[in-house]
């Protein structure tokens, strides 16, 4: 797909380097962000990763380095894309926002007054907002996942509304790792005049406007060839290569019956994050997990954002509602499922004292089992995506991320 106005490089400086492992362009004075990123690469740490930046309407990094694909064999190309996991619930948000600015539902709407049947079990009074905030208490899901429904939105969605809370709604958020990208899809329906569900929405309103390789769903006509393998890890990795998760967190994903486990262990899930990487799943459109998408693409999505909004048709008054953020759970940020504080927002995450991952508080986004993150920060004009087919074990701030996304911050510091 042809790539957006945003995307043309301004002044760049061609790279190639470390045997060739690392390529792409870099704007001057931007150079240590390629040093940081091919760090990772040639310390063979990722397996194949790609980071695209965007400062106030010029790309100042498109970076691209490591394989395809455990063999080795073929390298990772600038618009080669990947499952992105929980960075789909980012570009749920921005359909979320998308449709709010169109006036499908607002924020502050009950979702019963949309979806009757959520109001089941004392769910009556939850907003759309706080539904988007995983503040619902819908995290772990009473339906068995396999393959062969995964699809199977009405089903699913069904058994979503008639099921009683993790939580009281409202009192605590907690990661719907797969439930929010349903509860999303439904709303979109009920209210589209078309009656389209996520997928659909997101190309014809988001992707295919902006001309993005990023897909809820993967379609027929994309070139498997374009896909990076994931290299994933298995339940015995977290304790044999632990680094950030939290160890409460990874015990309790190993004891059935705990929430952690039900939210993140559905069977679908069992044989770890990695086997999802197949066409089943790559088809589904699954809204929180599922997104396939180039690094190019989601920063060009985010760029559209910092942008204001405007390409999207995205109103000031959402525009200020995702730079704001959602107010906190009434008991505070600590996450049900995964045993940290977090700030989940309108389907994305903001930065806190915990974790500011960006310039400002201004930022949204959101970060990805294996390291993945993808942001935009409009108070500091950036958008950022950096990906990875070699799934890490830390809850945030991969350090081969993170090293990438400092060295840009201080190249920042020093240009200004």
């Amino acid at each position: 797909m042809q790539q957006p106005d945003c995307m043309h490089i301004q002044n760049p400086t061609e790279i190639s380097f470390g045997g060739n492992c690392t390529r792409g362009y870099i704007a001057p004075g931007f150079e240590p962000v390629a040093h940081a990123f091919a760090s990772a690469i040639q310390a063979q740490s990722a397996l194949g990763a790609a980071c695209t930046i965007i400062h106030r309407g010029r790309t100042v990094a498109d970076l691209q380095g490591g394989w395809r694909q455990k063999t080795r064999q073929e390298q990772w190309q600038g618009d080669d894309i990947a499952l992105v996991y929980s960075l789909t619930k980012g570009l749920t948000g921005m359909a979320g926002a998308v449709a709010v600015s169109r006036g499908l539902f607002a924020y502050d709407e009950p979702v019963a007054d949309i979806w009757p049947e959520f109001a089941a079990h004392g769910k009556g009074d939850v907003t759309v907002g706080q539904a988007l905030s995983e503040q619902a208490g819908l995290a772990a899901i009473d339906f068995r996942l396999t393959l062969d429904n995964i699809a199977d939105e009405e089903a699913i969605c069904a058994a979503i509304a008639a099921q009683k809370p993790n939580w009281t709604p409202g009192e605590h958020s907690g990661n719907h790792a797969y439930s929010l990208g349903w509860i999303a899809s439904e709303l979109i329906c009920r209210r589209d005049p078309h009656g389209r569900r996520l997928p659909r929405f997101f190309a014809e309103e988001i992707a295919r406007p902006l001309g993005v390789d990023v897909f809820i769903g993967l379609p027929d006509s994309f070139d498997r060839n374009r896909i990076a393998r994931i290299k994933g890890f298995g339940l015995q990795d977290l304790f044999l290569h632990h680094t950030t998760m939290p160890w409460l967190l990874t015990f309790k994903m190993c004891l059935p019956g705990t929430l952690a486990f039900r939210t993140l262990n559905n069977p679908l899930i069992l044989a770890g994050p990695g086997a999802l990487d197949r066409e089943a799943f790559w088809r589904a459109g699954q809204g929180a997990a599922g997104g396939m998408a180039s690094a190019r693409g989601l920063a060009a999505l985010y760029q559209a954002f910092v942008d204001g909004g405007e390409k999207l048709g995205v109103t000031p008054k959402v525009m200020a509602t995702l730079c704001a953020g959602h107010a906190y759970p009434r008991k505070g940020l600590r996450d049900q499922v995964l045993t940290a504080d977090m700030y989940y927002s309108h389907g994305f995450e903001k930065p806190f004292a915990e974790w500011e991952y960006a310039g400002t508080r201004s930022a949204f986004g959101s970060f990805a089992v294996g390291g993945s993150l993808a942001f935009a920060d409009p108070e500091d004009g950036v958008a950022y995506a950096w990906i990875t087919n070699q799934l890490g074990t830390g809850k945030w701030d991969d350090p081969r991320e993170k090293i990438v996304r400092d060295a840009f911050y201080a190249c920042l510091e020093m240009n200004a």
